[in-house]
């Protein structure tokens, strides 16, 4: 019925958002984890956080879960969302409701994008954080490894 040798593994993928999840992933401690830490005022290195994938929670799916790699009493988590398109009001409140579940633990969230709505933004809980391929060409295909060297992530505060 179901062969093996007739599979087809997929070579070619659309960009979409797991894609970017992953990449983001991957980049954000030797980008702007640093500069988050010092906007959510803890005192810890990078290097003490680790970057996870996927958090179910009761309200959904935190797309990165950031935490300390060696956990104590007293955890500082970090949510991270992660939006392809441009980021708006609506994707600012979920991730607040998901800090929320968190409690004390979480120190704040992190929303990346390509861009921002204006009225996105007025929550000292939320640090935006913009992402762009540097010297991308839309007509042209990118491998994984290409697209993780092109990714650049900029506090867009």
């Amino acid at each position: 019925m179901f062969k093996r040798e007739n599979q087809v593994i997929p070579e070619k993928f659309y960009f979409r958002e797991l894609i970017l999840q992953s990449l983001v992933r991957k980049k954000i401690k030797e980008t702007i984890l640093g500069d988050a830490l010092e906007f959510f005022r803890v005192d810890s290195s990078p290097s003490e956080f680790e970057a996870l994938g996927e958090k179910a929670l009761p309200e959904g799916y935190v797309d990165i879960f950031i935490k300390p790699r060696h956990p104590s009493t007293k955890n500082k988590y970090l949510l991270t969302e992660v939006k392809t398109g441009k980021a708006q009001k609506k994707d600012v409140e979920q991730l607040r409701k998901y800090v929320k579940e968190f409690g004390d633990e979480t120190v704040g969230g992190i929303l990346i994008a390509r861009d921002f709505s204006k009225s996105a933004f007025e929550d000292n809980k939320i640090l935006p954080v913009r992402y762009h391929f540097e010297g991308v060409d839309p007509s042209m295909k990118y491998s994984y490894e290409e697209l993780l060297k092109m990714l650049k992530l900029e506090v867009a505060i």
